[in-house]
């Protein structure tokens, strides 16, 4: 048995629909980041580092990045209808791509939803999040031409974690996104319509919603 602790309207999502889609045994650990429970001390002791989300199995935590949980659990039960196996020669393409997602893409949303951080004046701020806007559609561009060229997934036809991982970050990329993305946009329709996709994407969004309403944490 698995427990992740999330928060929907996160990028733990993601991880969720790992389990989810893998048909795994697993509880959910609901915390509030805009209560600040993931700085408690009951889950500081999950993880250290006081993110979500935290995969949890047998009393210890196996992994506390998304990408991490989601690779992990595919390698470990096998899940090759969701990632190639090692030996599988496009694994090299989805490693690539899910990392790309994880780090270059994730980078600038959440640089434009916590500006603040950077701190300085409201023009400060302000500037931060054109630049964080500019260059999220510069690598939302390289996406948009891998799905067009080799789509309608990252793997062509074949469907992935990547493609997961798309559907979560393209629901954080409304405030900053000032062009059409047609590919992007059919590979995030055609994860979202998977029976066991929708269901938690729809709670996903909803999520999100409130997490904006209440106020982005400082």
């Amino acid at each position: 048995m698995y427990t992740l602790h999330t928060q929907v309207g996160t990028r733990a999502t993601a991880a969720e629909l790992v389990l989810h889609e893998g048909d795994l045994s697993y509880e959910l650990r609901h915390l509030d980041i805009t209560s600040d429970e993931h700085r408690s001390a009951e889950f500081l002791a999950v993880n250290p580092r006081g993110t979500l989300p935290a995969l949890v199995t047998d009393g210890r935590t196996v992994a506390c990045e998304t990408i991490a949980i989601m690779m992990y659990l595919c390698d470990r039960h096998r899940l090759e209808h969701l990632a190639p196996a090692p030996e599988d020669e496009s694994r090299g393409v989805m490693i690539d791509w899910i990392t790309y997602h994880a780090t270059e893409v994730q980078e600038p949303i959440k640089r434009y939803f916590y500006a603040h951080r950077h701190g300085g004046t409201e023009q400060v701020i302000q500037d931060v999040r054109d630049r964080a806007r500019l260059l999220f559609n510069e690598r939302w561009q390289l996406v948009e031409n891998h799905l067009r060229v080799g789509g309608p997934f990252h793997l062509g036809d074949r469907f992935s974690i990547v493609d997961l991982y798309l559907l979560v970050t393209g629901s954080f990329s409304t405030p900053v996104e000032d062009q059409e993305y047609p590919a992007i946009k059919r590979c995030i329709d055609l994860t979202a319509s998977r029976p066991k996709v929708a269901d938690i994407y729809a709670k996903h969004l909803e999520g999100l919603r409130n997490i904006v309403e209440t106020g982005v944490p400082r």
